[in-house]
């Protein structure tokens, strides 16, 4: 994987910071990394915070991580993105999928926090 992924447990979710140009496939070990480290602490909480992951000029289409992280979850998971729009698949990000995880996208912290603990 091309992405840095520094990962620690915060009070009641999960944090992972996330640096780096992306590549494809990175999306995909991305969400399953997620999915090890939320099944070993038993946690189903997570911010992932992509403000520091780059589009590589060569790149055509979005980081797909919100995708992945569908796939690769559990339905009862919550997951917050704080990133650009531009960089990753926002069509994948309007919840109440069924039998898929919640996941939303915010441009800050302090607003991923909210939505995140108002469940």
């Amino acid at each position: 994987m091309n992405l840095v992924v520094a990962s620690r447990h915060d009070n009641l979710h999960m944090r992972f910071d996330v640096e780096g140009r992306w590549r494809n496939g990175d999306a995909l070990k991305l969400a399953y990394m997620v999915k090890a480290a939320v099944a070993r602490l038993r946690q189903d909480h997570v911010l992932i915070d992509l403000r520091r992951v780059a589009t590589p000029p060569d790149a055509e289409g979005k980081f797909l991580i919100c995708d992945r992280l569908r796939r690769a979850l559990a339905p009862k998971t919550r997951v917050v993105l704080v990133a650009a729009p531009e960089l990753v698949d926002t069509e994948c990000v309007p919840g109440g999928l069924p039998q898929c995880p919640d996941i939303a996208l915010f441009g800050g912290e302090r607003d991923a926090l909210n939505w995140l603990s108002a469940q």
